[in-house]
């Protein structure tokens, strides 16, 4: 609708997990890097947390074009599943043909499944996004998932990513033996004030090699300040100031055009 006008070739705020838009802050480089890390020297339990918004889809994402082809990877993108339905989607994910039903043989199917990528040197990898809605049934089934090694290694890598509900889930006494297994844990902050203009910026410029839009300091500053940082809300609020702008003829982002662009979102933060 307003791209030919600020010269863009697609919409730079769009709130699908795009990881073409990933913003590669030093943040986020950090935290693609310690997960890989954990893949690759075989860590067992890693664990991603966030806020709501704060892009661990889209980080994920990014993370599973990174990792070379000897991996095996099976995502659970929707863990309200019972403990069978779970074992099931992630040997169906891996490509395993079984006819196991019962939890005892899927286990012993994704146990010989494992060995043999372990014998041709590869690795296998199981991530559950959204992990906070597990059931303390499926988390435990997790733990039993991550009891499938040799003497030297893990042969199965679990990667959480969930709210920090799932913290709070994980520090339950019922689920101490899992939270000990946890050998990486990295947290995803919202955007500070000086990675925020650079994000957007950033956005804009995959989105167009010129574009022609220009974000007044105070436009910045009052995005920050109604976003908190965060990118899903930032996308939001600069979604609706573009309009905005296109309504009103105009190329340039005011800090007021911003604050209203906020009103009408409303997950918006005010920070002080």
């Amino acid at each position: 609708m307003y791209q030919s006008f600020f010269g863009l070739v697609e919409r730079p705020f769009n709130l699908t997990p795009d990881t073409h838009f990933i913003y590669p802050s030093p943040q986020h480089e950090g935290i693609l890097k310690t997960l890989e890390y954990g893949i690759n020297e075989r860590k067992g339990f890693l664990l991603l947390t966030g806020e709501v918004g704060t892009g661990k889809t889209t980080l994920l994402r990014a993370l599973l074009n990174r990792l070379p082809i000897n991996v095996s990877t099976s995502l659970i993108l929707n863990p309200l599943l019972s403990t069978e339905e779970l074992l099931k989607s992630i040997l169906k994910d891996f490509g395993c043909k079984t006819q196991a039903q019962t939890t005892h043989d899927m286990l012993d199917a994704l146990n010989h499944f494992v060995l043999e990528k372990n014998r041709a040197g590869e690795n296998a990898v199981v991530f559950i996004d959204e992990a906070q809605n597990l059931s303390f049934e499926s988390l435990e089934m997790t733990r039993l998932l991550s009891n499938l090694e040799t003497e030297r290694e893990k042969l199965l890598q679990i990667v959480l990513v969930g709210q920090p509900e799932l913290e709070e889930k994980l520090a339950e006494p019922r689920l101490r033996q899992l939270a000990q297994r946890i050998q990486i844990f990295c947290k995803l902050q919202p955007l500070d004030r000086t990675n925020l203009e650079r994000y957007v910026h950033y956005r804009l410029e995959r989105a167009g090699h010129r574009p022609m839009v220009e974000f007044e300091k105070s436009a910045f500053k009052e995005l920050y300040r109604a976003s908190g940082g965060v990118p899903r809300v930032v996308n939001s609020i600069c979604e609706n100031a573009l309009l905005a702008a296109y309504s009103l003829d105009t190329r340039v982002i005011s800090g007021n055009l911003v604050k209203k662009a906020a009103q009408e979102v409303p997950y918006h933060v005010h920070h002080s």
